[in-house]
């Protein structure tokens, strides 16, 4: 059996870009201001933290985990401009606006992707919140994270990237 290559399911420059715009843009319109983009990191990892994650797959002609991360203070301040009302970190609210904006970026990224002819779905929102939360992937899973900053704070967002079914080797 021939061993698979993740170099050739490894996101495009293109790909990237519609991740960076979907973001850019769910994020600008719920808080009606300007974020700014801090780069993309191949393989980061994401320190320990208390926070929240968003979580949702995304498969067909590519595998990716999306994982939406939002520090306990970014989340605190930036998730109630996206609501309208105030919501308690602890409270079950938080966990389902986090889950409903990993599900819009992911939505908006699924309408990008599309256009430049890839074919993909998605599944429902996860949600992890914690101390010390930490995600862990697989030893030898590619993965890339893109950090941004608001007013509110950072947060970030990383695609773990899994073989697509129609690449698998049986």
């Amino acid at each position: 059996m021939q061993a698979f290559n993740f170099d050739q399911i490894t996101p495009t420059v293109l790909h990237l870009e519609c991740i960076k715009q979907s973001i850019l843009k769910t994020f600008s319109s719920m808080i009606r201001e300007t974020l700014t983009f801090l780069g993309t990191q191949a393989n980061g990892q994401v320190s320990k933290t208390e926070g929240i994650v968003g979580i949702i797959s995304i498969v067909g002609d590519i595998a990716w985990s999306l994982m939406l991360g939002l520090p306990k203070p970014t989340a605190i301040t930036l998730v109630p401009k996206f609501a309208g009302f105030e919501i308690q970190y602890d409270s079950d609210d938080m966990g389902d606006i986090v889950g409903e904006l990993a599900n819009i970026v992911a939505g908006d990224l699924l309408a990008r992707l599309d256009v430049i002819g890839v074919n993909a779905s998605m599944s429902l929102p996860t949600v992890a919140r914690g101390s010390d939360l930490e995600l862990l992937l697989p030893d030898k899973l590619p993965s890339m994270r893109m950090g941004f900053s608001t007013a509110e704070g950072n947060f970030w967002l990383k695609i773990a990237i899994g073989q697509p079914y129609n690449h698998r080797h049986i």
